[in-house]
Order: C-alpha cells, then structure tokens, then sequence
C-alpha cells in the first residue's frame, strides 16, 4: 500500500486550496452561474460496482518549478463526471513501477466528481475497491475543481495564450493566495464536443483540475494550471470507449465488516465461556474468581473498543489511509498492562492459596516461596 500513498502525496503538491474541491472543508454541493443567478449542482450517485465506462482520453504534461517533468494520460466520463488512471497512466506520471505479483495488483485508480477516490486493486487474488478520502494530512485530492470557488477566487486578466503544442487558444483567470500572495493562473477555451449538463456534475474530474468545467453558461475546457509548484497542461483529447466491470471487485468495507463479524464471533464466544467458569467458582475459589472477574471486566472493555473502533471504520467506508487511525483508536496499551497487573495478582493469590494448604516439607513449597518475590516484582 505504500505506492498508493506515494500516489496520495504526489497527487496533492499542487496546493492551491482556493481552486479544488475538499469533501472535508465544505459541504457536497457546488454552485455554477447561470446569468445572474447561482445553481445549485447535485452529483451523480457514484456505484463503484457498476460498469465503468469512458469517452475520452486527455493526455497531459506536468513541468514542476523544480525542474522536473512527466506526461502522462487520465480517462474520463464526460456523462457521469468521473475521471480515472489505469496502472500503466499512473507509473507514467509517477515515474516508477508498481508491484504486480500475488500479493498486490493495481488496476485502477478512480476520482468520482465530488471528490472520493476509490483504488481498484488485487490482493492475494481478491479483487477489491478501496475508498479512499483526502487524508487529514492533505489539504485535498486535487483532481476536480470547484466552480463555486473558481467563481469566487479567479477573475479573468484579458490575457490569451494558445495552449500546448495543440495550440488550445485559451483564455487567462488570476488568482492571489492569502495565505501566501504567490499568483495562481487558469487557463479556459471554448470547445464544442462536450455538453456537460449546467446542474449536474458541471465540472469533469481530472488531473491538477484539467478538464472539463461550466463556465459563462456552455461547457468550457481547463486547458492549464500554473501556480509556484508548476504547470500542467493539456497536450492532446482523443474520443475512446474504453470500460472495466466494477462489479467484479469486492467492496473493501466489506470484506472488513466480514473479518470483524468473525473475530467478535470467536471473542464472544471465549468472553462467554470465562464467565460461565467464574460463575460455577465456589466459596473457597471466590477470591481468585474475583480477581478473574476483574481480568474479564478489562477484556470485555477491551472488546468494547475494538467493536466501536471497527464499526465506526466500516461505516466510514474502510478508506485506505485511516487503517492506522481505528487501529490506535480500537487498541489502548495502558488496557493490556492493566491486564498483565491483574494476571500477576491473579498468579500471587493462586501461590498464597496453595502456600496456606501446604507444609513446609513438601517439596513445592521453596519452589512457590521463591516464585511470590519474582510476580511480585513484575507487578
């Protein structure tokens, strides 16, 4: 998984969060202009399980202000809204090769319109889709951008330039950061292929924001992307229909929720039976079952936590980069030295007991004398 989340970082060092669209710091819903009056947009209901298609290839180059460059190409669905790179597209912009053995295959890397991105992968021969939100750490998956902050945030110069070695002529929009005062640019053309609806997915995810965005009432293209990191830019548009069945991949949360259904089973299951000892214990035994009581009240705690921890991970659609997050929530470490200290309790009265009922001449005797000082030093 870590070429994924090398894929995360390399996808978000554009930084520009006056321009893309985060799911974590506004609500789902975008606005275009139509005249003088404000839209709302309502995204399509993304199913990562249906048939997923695309009509258009894009390729394009990225040439950061440190010297580096990459071209490579993303698949887009002008209907739907959703933009996608193939295993291949992706080590081309990356620069690497990802592992394609048994243990893990990447087939697909997917960004729905409202800004959830889903990795359609293999591991151990499981076909699997794998949600996964902007994480805490990055400010947004810049892929898509948001009209409403387009709008509000860019203002047109008058300036032209023809994009590419394709020669887009496109027009230029201005921004300035105030967090950073460094210039922000984005570069619109007309084009006459695409006719994305104005309230429904007016925008077309894509790499850095290139694309396909409602603008001044039609359909315009986002030809290129400047800011202090770099430039990305169109380099060519080509019609395809290319497609993959999403519905022979199983949902990660899923196959969480089924792993989770067995462990709570079994710990359940052992949870129950200690109880059921303790409860048969008799008078003479009650001291140590008291103190058996005490370890199974911690564990029981200890499940507790866990259950909530997965539950919450379940819901939230299991996304790839929160699995250490509801790991650390599910597991406290102070729980299971509080456990270790009630075992060797446990243990120090289990040796009392037996010291009580046995004389100095039995040949256990030195042997528990001189194990008490030794659990008494672990406690």
């Amino acid at each position: 998984m870590k070429y994924l989340i090398l894929w995360l970082c390399f996808c978000s060092c554009f930084g520009q969060k006056s321009l893309f669209f985060n799911p974590n710091d506004e609500t789902l819903q975008d606005t275009i202009r139509n005249g003088s009056s404000s839209i709302a947009v309502n995204f399509y209901d993304f199913n990562p399980n249906e048939q997923i298609s695309f009509d258009k290839k894009i390729t394009f180059s990225f040439n950061s202000n440190a010297g580096t460059s990459t071209t490579s190409e993303f698949l887009v669905n002008t209907n739907k809204g959703y933009m996608a790179m193939n295993k291949e597209m992706m080590e081309s912009m990356m620069g690497i090769e990802f592992p394609h053995n048994d243990n893990l295959k990447v087939h697909y890397r997917l960004t729905n319109t409202n800004g959830k991105t889903y990795y359609y992968i293999e591991i151990n021969g499981i076909k699997q889709v794998v949600n996964r939100l902007p994480m805490n750490e990055i400010t947004t998956d810049e892929t898509n951008m948001s009209v409403a902050k387009f709008n509000r945030n860019f203002t047109p110069t008058g300036n032209n330039l023809n994009v590419s070695s394709q020669n887009y002529p496109s027009n230029e929009y201005r921004n300035v950061s105030p967090e950073t005062g460094n210039e922000n640019f984005v570069y619109l053309a007309n084009q006459n292929e695409v006719h994305l609806p104005p309230n429904s997915n007016p925008k077309t995810a894509g790499i850095f924001g290139l694309g396909y965005i409602y603008n001044a009432n039609k359909t315009q293209l986002v030809t290129r992307v400047e800011n202090q990191n770099g430039t990305a830019e169109i380099e060519n548009i080509e019609t395809v229909s290319i497609r993959f069945d999403g519905n022979s991949y199983r949902r990660r949360e899923n196959i969480v929720a089924e792993d989770h259904e067995r462990v709570t089973n079994v710990k359940e299951d052992y949870l129950a039976k200690k109880q059921e000892k303790i409860n048969r214990a008799t008078n003479s035994e009650r001291t140590i079952a008291n103190k058996e009581q005490q370890i199974l009240n911690q564990e029981s705690e200890m499940e507790s936590k866990r259950k909530r921890a997965m539950n919450k991970y379940i819901e939230a659609g299991a996304p790839a980069e929160r699995n250490s997050n509801y790991a650390l929530e599910s597991y406290d470490p102070k729980d299971d030295i509080e456990i270790k200290k009630l075992e060797c309790e446990k243990r120090i009265l289990i040796i009392d007991k037996k010291l009580e009922s046995m004389t100095v001449s039995n040949r256990d005797y030195n042997k528990l004398q001189n194990e008490k000082p030794v659990w008494n030093r672990k406690l």
